[in-house]
């Protein structure tokens, strides 16, 4: 009976842990899209500077690696796609399937996993480390308000970031995979265009964009949410970073297959 209730009573503590967490972090959402909806002051020209150094720094600085990542993966895919098409005489939809398997699902979910091992694990130590030295209350009692200068930049740049790089990266694989099917010649655009034409409606552009959005506050929101979690200890630093990209890598999955479900099921 003891152990029954241990369990059960860590079993609860955890599922509240859970609620907790998850609570601090729609809340901490919900209080940047206020401030970003009903604050016109917010849109200055520092805030917009620093704006920009979030996008270089998660994206630009990076997009030559990422690009070669990328292509390897997708030459990877398609050649096994490809491969399997031929083997099973259905080479007339490797070109569909493709474009489902590479730039629907695979390229977008790899993105954000390679900006939240890049970005998010930074951002969740920078986070953490001003939380511990002080230096977002020292930013707050000089009027400078932290919400603004330090996190609401880095979510738009995560969500910009993740859009703009899943998308070169489809365009990427889109391109090789032409070329792989059809080589050189024109005489596979017009089908393959066909193909784009009938998986890319609105609905499905529409889904995407906005996989990829949350994919970008995944990689964002949860590292800062974990960060102002630290106690004010610096040995704690490193298990809020872990704590926060176990919690990027679960929400990531969960984004993914809800996609999933919500496209096939």
């Amino acid at each position: 009976m003891n152990f029954l209730a241990a369990s059960i009573e860590s079993l609860g503590a955890k599922v509240t842990g859970w609620f907790t967490v998850g609570y601090g972090i729609f809340a901490f959402l919900a209080k940047a899209v206020l401030l970003l909806l009903l604050d016109r002051t917010i849109w200055n020209r520092a805030t917009f500077d620093v704006v920009i150094k979030q996008v270089y720094f998660t994206s630009v600085q990076i997009l030559h690696v990422f690009l070669g990542y990328a292509l390897v993966i997708s030459w990877l895919i398609i050649t096994i796609i490809l491969s399997t098409a031929r083997d099973f005489g259905l080479t007339e939809f490797a070109s569909e399937m493709t474009i489902r398997v590479l730039v629907l699902e695979l390229l977008p979910f790899l993105t954000a996993l390679f900006i939240a091992l890049r970005s998010g694990s930074a951002i969740n130590t920078e986070v953490a480390l001003m939380q511990v030295n002080n230096e977002l209350d020292a930013l707050a009692h000089c009027k400078v308000p932290p919400m603004q200068f330090e996190f609401l930049p880095r979510l738009i740049g995560g969500v910009i970031s993740v859009i703009t790089l899943a998308g070169l990266a489809g365009l990427l694989a889109l391109l090789l995979a032409y070329l792989s099917i059809y080589g050189l010649s024109m005489a596979g655009f017009e089908p393959f265009t066909q193909t784009f034409a009938k998986i890319f409606n609105l609905q499905i552009m529409a889904g995407l964009i906005a996989k990829c959005a949350l994919f970008g506050l995944a990689v964002t929101l949860i590292p800062i949410t974990a960060g102002l979690e630290t106690p004010k200890k610096l040995f704690m630093v490193p298990v809020s970073v872990l704590r926060g990209m176990m919690r990027v890598f679960f929400a990531i999955v969960a984004i993914e297959v809800v996609s999933l479900a919500l496209k096939y099921i």
